[in-house]
């Protein structure tokens, strides 16, 4: 392609592309990724970006975000958490329908996008709530990314996992299936058993009592069944119908049997896991020292070697931040009454910094992040050669790294408005210092520049 003038190259002697690492230039016109030059070629353009032998990466997709905007701005917006969300390396979104009102109908669908646009520095999308079957083709119509169900509702507590998008019933559910199906977008779902786990509250509550520590050993009773069981009848759902599924939470070790037998067998079945059951939740003198500040969920000793390596081997395909901010006050609650504290914590900008701190560890390839973080969320909401990649023809969405840089994290250099972070004073070694969206840089070194509504809605490809 021969142009007069670029609107940006970015030089690197280390680009990941999806055929491998060029030392080379990525040139950008109107927004889209135009060519892929050698190191050598003289291309004029309005500005260069030379980050000599840094690492320079697709943008990151989060298939999993609270923002917690309609409903629950008080812990955060639209606008705050898209800016962490930018100063992390992430340059598109897709956020969670439990907010309120959840995004059961079109019009709730319509007016969620439309507040979503008005504030978002990154491009969005949005997984809207499929616990109404009968307006699933609706929802798909007017812009929904993907379908989201949680299969429980919380005891003690009406947040974050509301009545109003929880699916406990199995029959419905299985309709769920069906219209998910015929509107050809993937159904996600939040796998959980709610007899099992309220017999579980109940023993771990007369046990233990209200706190953190029995909150955290409830939901892994009986081995990790209320999960388990969950995740084989969506699974058998799935084999019936023929759904997109993608399955939420990844890990517990018969849980990523499950999944992996399922993918084995040529199934449309994919799956995710958390940086905070990563990075936090498996090991349990995190959750004696953070308490409240930590849960979320539990990874046992017993689950967690199985997690990780589903997240080697390529059975979990997408990490997904599950970034869910509450204001402090919320979560002291936790420290003698968990069931009525909030579970989730923000973790958006931070997730990158600690996977590439493991990949300097030696534990997984910059290779398997990428995919991990960028391709296969690319390809999971069907975006993939728009986002998700530094091919010709996509998006310039793109990050630089330095892979050397080492820190200390601490709340108080993010940008959460909650103002705190279950990563606090874990050691990190690499960070995002460049952020490009659609060939704009909106952050730089942690400064984030982006003006609110500069995002841009993604309309999904159905089929």
């Amino acid at each position: 392609m021969t142009v007069t003038e670029y609107d940006l190259i970015v030089r690197s002697s280390n680009i990941l592309t999806p055929g491998g690492r060029v030392d080379g230039q990525i040139a950008v016109l109107d927004e889209k990724i135009a060519a892929i030059l050698g190191p050598d070629v003289q291309a004029p353009a309005r500005k260069t970006l030379d980050v000599g032998d840094k690492p320079v990466i697709p943008g990151l997709i989060d298939t999993h975000c609270h923002f917690r905007d309609p409903g629950y701005t008080h812990k955060e917006d639209f606008y705050n958490g898209t800016i962490a969300a930018a100063a992390g390396g992430v340059t598109t979104v897709f956020d969670m329908p439990n907010v309120d009102p959840p995004t059961t109908t079109v019009d709730r669908l319509k007016a969620h996008l439309e507040n979503a646009q008005s504030k978002s520095i990154v491009d969005f999308g949005h997984n809207a709530s499929g616990v109404e079957p009968e307006n699933i083709q609706g929802l798909a119509d007017a812009g929904a990314t993907a379908f989201k169900v949680w299969m429980m509702q919380d005891i003690g507590r009406d947040y974050p996992h509301p009545p109003g998008t929880s699916l406990t019933n199995h029959a419905v559910l299985y309709r769920v299936f069906e219209e998910v199906k015929e509107a050809g977008l993937p159904l996600y779902i939040h796998p959980h058993d709610q007899a099992l786990y309220d017999l579980f509250v109940r023993r771990a509550q007369a046990e233990w009592g209200m706190d953190f520590r029995s909150y955290a050993r409830a939901l892994r009773g009986g081995d990790g069944v209320v999960l388990n069981t969950a995740i084989a009848t969506i699974l058998e759902f799935q084999r019936s119908v023929g759904t997109k599924l993608h399955v939420l939470h990844l890990s517990t070790r018969d849980g990523v049997r499950m999944v992996r037998d399922a993918k084995a067998q040529g199934r449309p079945v994919t799956a995710e896991a958390n940086p905070f059951a990563l990075f936090v939740t498996n090991d349990w003198a995190n959750i004696e020292k953070k308490g409240p500040y930590a849960l979320g969920f539990w990874v046992p000793e017993n689950d967690n070697p199985s997690m990780w390596e589903a997240v080697l081997d390529g059975t979990i395909d997408v990490i997904g931040s599950d970034h869910g901010p509450h204001t402090k006050e919320e979560k002291e609650v936790g420290w003698t009454d968990m069931y009525t504290a909030p579970g989730g914590s923000p973790m958006i900008e931070q997730y990158l910094r600690l996977l590439l701190t493991e990949v300097n560890k030696g534990t997984m390839p910059l290779e398997r992040v990428v995919e991990m973080c960028s391709t296969q969320p690319a390809q999971l909401t069907g975006f993939y050669g728009q986002k998700g990649a530094i091919l010709v023809g996509a998006d310039a969405d793109l990050v630089v790294l330095d892979m050397d840089h080492e820190e200390v994290l601490t709340a108080s250099h993010s940008h959460y408005r909650c103002g705190w972070m279950p990563s606090e004073d874990f050691n990190t070694k690499g960070r995002p210092v460049t952020t490009i969206l659609r060939g704009r840089v909106i952050m730089q070194d942690g400064n984030v520049t982006a003006e609110a509504g500069s995002g841009r809605l993604l309309r999904p490809h159905r089929g």
